[in-house]
């Protein structure tokens, strides 16, 4: 698994409190951008140049969270 993957596993109560509705992208054990479609937010964190994998994910609102559950 991905570091940047466990680390969005263990923080998902806070993205979605915090980026509910917005897709973000993840390097490792931070947010480096985020933005309300994958476009804009890739265009974002373009300039950001890291070995590591990046990790690109729509978060859930609290309301589609319930309504999975």
């Amino acid at each position: 698994m991905k570091r940047s993957h466990k680390w969005i596993t263990q923080n998902f109560e806070e993205l979605v409190s915090k980026y509910g509705g917005k897709y973000i992208r993840v390097v490792g054990e931070e947010v480096i951008a985020s933005a309300l479609t994958p476009k804009e937010v890739m265009q974002k964190a373009k300039d950001v140049v890291r070995m590591e994998e990046v990790s690109l994910l729509k978060v859930p609102t609290e309301e589609e969270l319930i309504c999975i559950l």
